[in-house]
């Protein structure tokens, strides 16, 4: 192993209803793993469809995303967190 490296987790949450999360990342990937539309701080994503959001190293995004479903059933969003320990 390395002693130089940089030690990090991935960490994943899935969301069914409209909501909000805290990124406190260092990359941060959203994917739409639903039948309908979401739209995350006024991007939209169809099913499907991701976003990356990667820094440079040691770099910490603290952004709160928001995001909403389309009307009807099928909602669904993995996010994944690139998180230093």
């Amino acid at each position: 192993m390395h002693t130089n490296c940089q030690k990090y987790i991935t960490e994943t949450k899935i969301f069914f209803e409209t909501g909000s999360t805290d990124s406190n990342a260092n990359s941060i990937l959203f994917v739409n793993t639903g039948t309908i539309n979401v739209t995350i701080d006024g991007l939209l994503l169809v099913p499907n469809q991701s976003w990356e959001i990667s820094g440079n190293r040691d770099e910490i995004n603290v952004k709160t995303y928001y995001f909403t479903f389309a009307a009807g059933s099928g909602a669904g969003l993995t996010v994944i967190y690139k998180r230093y320990l």
